[in-house]
């Protein structure tokens, strides 16, 4: 491949940036960051129903907290590949991992903690730490990266 073509391949790569890769969401966890709201809820009508709206509110103020905090956390869950760096979003969380320290780019099932949403995870290796996400696309995720 002599240089011209090689600035081609570059090109045509910088054109496609930045892609951006939704997180996987098992059921069960969101399964999980439902149920808490939706128990308060449910509990909150059924004290309204009984006569009680001092517990109802409460409840209700509990259940509208809970999902304020989960979502500030989890909305959006996304990884975003930019021509330099991994930005790595999960809510309020947000950091970026340049490129150039990128070791290596492959598969696990380890139940580390990270701004995943699922547990068939992507595990990106610097020098330094090991950060686990969980793209849809876990192939191109890889490839991209690669």
């Amino acid at each position: 491949m002599n240089e011209s073509e090689f600035r081609a391949d570059v090109a045509a790569i910088r054109k496609t940036r930045p892609a951006v890769y939704e997180s996987a969401i098992d059921w069960w966890v969101g399964l999980l960051l439902v149920m808490a709201p939706l128990i308060s809820g449910v509990l909150g009508v059924y004290a309204w129903w009984m006569g009680q709206p001092g517990d109802a509110a409460v409840l209700f103020v509990a259940g509208a907290f809970v999902t304020a905090i989960t979502a500030a956390f989890t909305v959006p869950c996304r990884y975003t590949i930019l021509d330099d760096a991994v930005s790595i979003r999960c809510g309020l969380i947000c950091y970026q991992v340049p490129l150039s320290d990128i070791v290596s780019v492959e598969r696990t099932a380890s139940l580390k903690s990270g701004p995943s949403l699922s547990l068939k995870r992507v595990a990106i290796k610097t020098s330094k730490k090991t950060i686990i996400v969980s793209p849809k696309d876990q192939d191109a995720f890889i490839a991209d990266l690669s």
